[in-house]
């Protein structure tokens, strides 16, 4: 039950959360496809395929549909054991298209999958609220490392933990699509996951350390799955998300992107133990990490900082000063709430920008704090203290190619 502003904060966000059994169905779906790719009678089983998740799913802050119409969309790589020579672009797609094709006609899927201009959409039965964007793939760590390196990056390129799983994907809007070649382009979203992990270490252990002493598991911590915690990072992100797309409901080409906030709240966070700490971290700081070369504004991906994630703002200001409104507005929404002094008593601007109905749920299970939960709240605070002092301590960074 509810009683400081960080319980309601986390009531909301564990509502906004993928349900475990919508999460339980996406993942035996797609582990159905990779099953069904690396099956004796595939036409790519020679190359071992297999199928795993990136993006939200990927990185634990998938955000609830806004309306029971929208879906969730899943994120996969499809990723072949096999080198350029094996492949062009076009055929490494037409061949793992033909193996989706086959499994939507023996499941019986009233839809067709969809190609994309890098991917394959497979759509589900209405009811089942999620589609899956299969994204062709080989393995690329050689020559990611040695792209990193010509651009400056050595620091990155020398960490395995952030490069060893990168990968070459597949575009048809690319010139060389259908030729035989080495220039293919590149992903690393394993590479991502690593970094965004390493920004919640401390809160990772200590929440997977929590649960563990709750459901009584002998086992050790690592063996407890990333999933089954959320750290207030992930929450943090999962509340800014839905602020975001409450905001932008009528606008979605050119609401903030997720890769973006995500990033920058990655690098504002500093290990603080509760959710209002790390939003207040993350609001007032991440800015500080858009970075500015010439007229050019950048916000770097950490595991390749030659890309751009904010490539599109220059073409299209709408999306950089949505980006800014945005911001302001969450600032001033989440700091309203966190001034007052009863946490049951939400601003109205920011009920509308996380679902009216949604707080509303969430508060009538409210009552007042006691002193208990008071102590509580202040030994929080002391842990979050200790928990920076020990990340500033250790150096961890947000930016690895800082240290060049």
């Amino acid at each position: 039950m509810p009683q400081t502003h960080d319980d309601v904060l986390e009531n909301i966000a564990d509502a906004l959360d993928i349900p475990p059994s919508k999460f339980e169905e996406a993942k035996s779906r797609y582990e159905a496809i990779g099953e069904w790719l690396d099956r004796d009678a595939s036409s790519i089983a020679a190359y071992d395929p297999a199928i795993s998740p990136q993006g939200s799913f990927l990185l634990g802050t998938v955000t609830r549909p806004l309306t029971t119409a929208e879906e969730y969309d899943v994120d996969l790589v499809c990723l072949l054991q096999a080198a350029k020579t094996d492949f062009t672009q076009k055929s490494l797609k037409e061949a793992v298209g033909r193996e989706v094709e086959l499994y939507a006609q023996v499941q019986n899927m009233k839809k067709r999958p969809e190609e994309g201009r890098r991917c394959w959409t497979l759509q589900y039965a209405d009811g089942t609220q999620f589609h899956m964007d299969i994204l062709p793939a080989l393995p690329d760590a050689q020559r990611y490392q040695v792209t990193l390196k010509e651009h400056g990056y050595g620091a990155i390129a020398d960490n395995p933990e952030l490069t060893s799983q990168a990968i070459a994907i597949t575009d048809r809007a690319r010139p060389e699509y259908a030729r035989v070649t080495d220039d293919w382009p590149q992903s690393n979203p394993m590479g991502y996951a690593a970094w965004f992990r390493s920004r919640m270490t401390v809160q990772l252990h200590e929440r997977k350390k929590a649960r563990a002493m709750r459901d009584l598991i002998t086992a050790s911590v690592d063996d407890i799955p990333d999933y089954k915690v959320k750290t207030p990072l992930q929450r943090a992100i999962q509340l800014l998300k839905r602020h975001r797309d409450c905001m932008f409901a009528g606008d979605g080409e050119h609401k903030p992107i997720s890769i973006i906030i995500t990033t920058l709240a990655a690098h504002a966070y500093n290990e603080e133990s509760t959710i209002s700490e790390a939003l207040q971290s993350i609001l007032r700081d991440m800015a500080n990490y858009i970075e500015y070369q010439g007229n050019e504004v950048y916000i770097a991906n950490p595991v390749n900082p030659a890309e751009n994630f904010a490539d599109k703002w220059a073409e299209q200001p709408k999306k950089r000063e949505n980006f800014e409104r945005w911001l302001t507005q969450a600032r001033r929404d989440f700091a309203l709430y966190l001034r007052v002094n009863r946490f049951n008593e939400v601003p109205q601007q920011l009920k509308e920008h996380l679902g009216y109905r949604l707080v509303e749920k969430t508060l009538e299970t409210a009552k007042p704090a006691t002193a208990t939960t008071l102590e509580r709240t202040g030994d929080e605070g002391g842990r979050a203290a200790a928990a920076i002092e020990e990340i500033r301590r250790t150096g961890v960074q947000s930016r690895p190619w800082a240290k060049l």
